[in-house]
C-alpha cells in the first residue's frame, strides 16, 4: 500500500530533474554601492537611463544610477526626487528604489537597476561621454 503512495512523488521528482535548466535572458550585474537618502545633494540627468547623483556637502562624492528604460525627458528636468522603496534609509542599485519626477502633471517614477559609484577618473570619463558635438545647422 505504501509502495504506491512513494511511486506518484517519486515520479514528480524525477520529471523535474530530467527538466533542461531554462537560458536566463540578459541580466543587469548587481552592485553593492548605496547612498543614504538624506545625504543626496545634487543630480546631473546625463541621458534618459542614466543619472550622477551627489552626495555630502560640496558634492563630495559621484555615484552612476542606471535606471530603467521609459523614462522621457530626464534630462531637461529641474527636479529630481530619489524614493527609498525597501524603506531601508538608502538607494541602492538592488532594491525597490526609485528616481522620480513631474512631468505635465504627472509623477514618473522610474526604478534604479545597478548603482555605481564613481572615482573621480571614472566620473570625467561619464561625462566626456556626455559632451557631444553640436549639430550643424545648413541653411539654404
Amino acid at each position: 500500500m505504501r509502495l504506491p503512495l512513494l511511486a506518484i512523488p517519486m515520479a514528480l521528482l524525477s520529471a523535474c530533474a530530467a527538466t533542461p535548466p531554462q537560458e536566463e535572458g540578459p541580466r543587469t550585474a548587481r552592485t553593492d554601492a548605496c547612498v543614504f537618502h538624506s545625504s543626496i545633494s545634487g543630480f546631473k540627468a546625463l541621458d534618459d537611463s542614466r543619472v550622477i547623483l551627489y552626495d555630502g556637502i560640496g558634492n563630495k562624492h559621484a555615484y552612476l544610477a542606471e535606471i530603467t528604460p521609459g523614462c522621457f525627458d530626464l534630462s531637461h528636468q529641474s527636479q529630481l526626487a530619489a524614493i527609498d522603496g525597501d524603506g531601508n534609509g538608502r538607494i541602492c542599485g538592488y532594491g525597490r528604489d526609485d528616481i522620480a519626477y513631474q512631468q505635465f502633471g504627472r509623477i514618473e517614477r522610474c526604478r534604479v537597476l545597478r548603482l555605481e559609484k564613481l572615482t573621480d577618473e571614472r566620473l570625467a570619463a561619464v561625462m566626456e561621454k556626455k559632451v557631444k558635438k553640436p549639430r550643424k545647422v545648413i541653411i539654404e
